[in-house]
């Protein structure tokens, strides 16, 4: 995905993500001004039907609503008919002289100031009340607007959790996409590089034969072997390769297992030593061993542990600008056979240090551009060591070399 694209399609996500803000919020502001709409009329209802039942009540001798019935029993009625009108909520209630400017009845003294200015006021005259007076049923909500809020909060988060859930799925849906082109283009990598790869073995050995097939050189004992042991050298290199790319192939499978048995690290190591001899002495570099594991024996698959080492090795002389001089030791800490292979070479910065063990993956070698592969070994060696159940650390800085450093359970 092209970068002008992923901006255009974010820069549309985002126009359409305020839009919707936008119109929810809008939305909102208009279901609250309809509940509210709706509460005001749900307390008009309640109060006429108040008003009505006190009527009936009002004692045709009275001369004074305040003798005229039980004011004690006003809150539960008003309580009650607001109910029914689908409003669960107890205001302040009292009873405003108008004439006098004085409450004769107020279920709440201190909130009388609020009261007066209350806009639920509602005129009461009682029927047969001797009285010139103008009187009034005040209403106060002290929680109105939670009430309303509460009314229209469920919908305003199902809106937003939508939102949400629609930004994350589409941040996902581009992490993925651009996830899956960086791997299309690894994958592009991987079979160029691997394609030279397994063309430099091929061409060394198809030379070293054609110079054996030359009686002068025939002949000569010394050249004869040299050659043979280069053919050797690259067969052996050859065959690692294509072992390590199926072999990782087979273990992206869930159900693979590997084969354990009992085997000799040190006799494995001697042995992937010296598959390395004529390298190392075309470039003046070396291998030292400081084998100091007591037992060196381990239960682990010998196919993969021996893929695994050649790999770190070859890492190492890969990546050394110099005669390679590489450092294998071993030792026996907290129940767990430790396994270092350190180089002098070039060293791995801490930004790719994060991702040498990821599939396809090739660290930047800088100005070195001789450098062969294509980032799968440290991957197999990854994952050999998690079907050992055993873990694997990196430690390298730029210039300094870099030692890797596999635990593995005795």
């Amino acid at each position: 995905m092209k970068r002008w694209f992923r901006v255009f399609i974010i820069s549309i996500f985002a126009l359409a993500a305020v839009s919707l803000v936008v119109i929810q919020f809008v939305q909102t502001r208009r279901t609250f001004s309809i509940s509210d709409n709706m509460f005001n009329v749900g307390v008009s209802n309640a109060m006429d039907e108040v008003i009505k039942q006190l009527n009936g009540e009002v004692m045709q001798t009275a001369t004074h609503p305040a003798t005229a019935f039980n004011y004690k029993e006003l809150d539960s009625l008003i309580a009650e008919e607001l109910l029914i009108n689908g409003i669960d909520m107890h205001p302040v209630v009292g009873l405003y002289d108008g004439t006098q400017g004085s409450f004769l009845y107020s279920s709440n003294p201190k909130l009388e100031d609020r009261l007066e200015l209350s806009p639920y006021r509602f005129s009461f005259q009682p029927i047969g009340v001797v009285s010139a007076g103008q009187f009034f049923i005040i209403l106060h909500f002290p929680d109105t607007e939670l009430f309303l809020q509460r009314n229209t909060k469920l919908y305003t988060y199902m809106s937003l959790f939508l939102i949400l859930v629609i930004a994350v799925m589409f941040f996902i849906s581009l992490r993925t996409i651009s996830n899956q082109r960086k791997l299309d283009q690894m994958k592009t990598e991987f079979i160029n590089n691997m394609t030279h790869e397994i063309k430099t073995p091929i061409s060394t050995i198809g030379l070293a034969c054609e110079m054996l097939q030359d009686d002068s050189i025939s002949q000569d004992a010394e050249s004869r072997s040299n050659f043979i042991g280069i053919i050797s050298d690259e067969n052996q290199r050859m065959r690692v390769l294509v072992e390590t790319i199926l072999q990782s192939a087979k273990m992206s499978n869930k159900n693979f297992s590997i084969s354990l048995k009992q085997i000799d690290m040190n006799t494995i190591i001697d042995k992937v030593k010296q598959s390395f001899k004529l390298s190392l002495s075309n470039r003046g570099g070396s291998i030292t061993t400081m084998l100091e594991a007591v037992p060196s024996t381990i239960l682990a698959d010998e196919l993969h542990i021996t893929n695994l080492l050649y790999n770190l090795i070859d890492n190492g002389i890969k990546y050394s600008t110099d005669a390679p001089h590489i450092t294998i030791s071993t030792a026996i800490e907290s129940d767990h056979f430790v396994l270092r292979v350190k180089d002098e070479g070039i060293g791995i910065s801490k930004a790719d240090q994060k991702h040498v063990f990821e599939k396809f993956y090739r660290v930047s070698t800088g100005n070195v551009h001789n450098v062969k592969g294509f980032g799968i070994g440290l991957n197999y060696v990854a994952q050999v060591v998690r079907l050992h159940h055993g873990h694997i650390t990196l430690d390298s800085e730029p210039g300094h070399g870099s030692t890797f450093t596999v635990s593995l359970p005795v």
